[in-house]
């Protein structure tokens, strides 16, 4: 696919939870949501109908990726499905032609070790088809920031603090979490060396204290069913926070600088990494370069983190 003269045809992998999110906004970014795929028909035919409702599409559902790629013929895939289960599903669409949206972490599972990641992202890396893009869109706050404030000369220190209501615990925080941090930590500084790394995992927080080149780095992660929802970061002591007004359709974000106590509105990051996905899809070089470097970066500093790596 080269320039699309139609609305590029989306199938979203993972019919429940942020996968839905993932339909709204295609669709509302100039794609068509074609298909979802569930674990089970039951669910996928259920979600397809919540989003006949809301948004009044029709994705055919499916319970099985060969199958929704042979009768549906995307133009890419949106990966939305368990960590443990993208590896597979990102080389099938790679063997298929298809360019792949991916929700963090790349991939993850139970059985993962140092070794294991190192062979999997060389056969993602080597793919002859590979157009991959991940979503670690927090990341554009950072760009937010620096557009905003500017990078200053000499960074210190940078803290990220995130509160969720996600379903995980102990070091399961830290695969659901990381990736965000590490997002905005190589946003800020490029690719440094992790050094002095340590961590504290209790059942409903975890936290992880490490340098990063020359910068001293903390990150405190918490998600709880019924905590409050918070993003923050602060970069040399300077805190930044995240806030939202307003639901659905009609929400809008904004960053708050601690310091001067302004807000300023920014553009959704979700949306906005979308969009960027959309337009490789419609760009006529097909040879640009793709997001797998970061995400590559961003899984070892992950392995680094979770396995206690030297």
């Amino acid at each position: 696919m080269t320039l699309l003269e139609m609305r590029p045809q989306v199938a979203i992998l993972g019919a429940r939870g942020i996968g839905q999110v993932h339909a709204r906004l295609f669709q509302k970014t100039g794609a068509n949501v074609c298909a979802i795929m569930g674990s089970t028909m039951r669910t996928a035919q259920q979600t397809a109908g919540l989003l006949h409702q809301s948004l009044g599409i029709s994705p055919k559902p499916f319970d099985h990726l060969e199958t929704l790629i042979k009768e549906v013929r995307p133009d890419a895939l949106s990966i939305c499905t368990p960590a443990e289960y993208h590896f597979k599903q990102i080389l099938t669409a790679f063997d298929f032609g298809l360019p792949v949206f991916c929700e963090k972490p790349l991939f993850w599972g139970k059985h993962l070790n140092s070794e294991m990641l190192e062979i999997q992202l060389k056969l993602i890396s080597e793919h002859q088809d590979r157009r991959l893009f991940l979503n670690t869109s927090n990341a554009y706050f950072m760009e937010s920031i620096i557009e905003k404030t500017g990078r200053p000369s000499a960074i210190k220190s940078f803290s990220f603090k995130f509160d969720t209501q996600g379903p995980h615990q102990k070091k399961n925080i830290a695969v659901d979490l990381l990736p965000h941090g590490l997002s905005l930590l190589i946003k800020l500084l490029g690719y440094k060396k992790i050094t002095g790394l340590s961590q504290k995992v209790e059942c409903n927080s975890y936290q992880c204290y490490f340098r990063y080149g020359n910068c001293e780095v903390s990150f405190a992660f918490r998600e709880q069913k019924d905590c409050l929802k918070h993003l923050a970061f602060s970069i040399n002591d300077r805190e930044f926070t995240r806030t939202q007004k307003g639901k659905g359709e009609t929400y809008k974000v904004y960053l708050k600088d601690c310091l001067t106590e302004e807000e300023f509105e920014t553009e959704d990051p979700f949306q906005i990494y979308i969009s960027r996905f959309l337009s490789q899809l419609n760009s006529s070089k097909v040879t640009e370069k793709d997001q797998f470097a970061e995400a590559a970066a961003n899984m070892r500093m992950m392995s680094q983190i979770y396995f206690g790596d030297h």
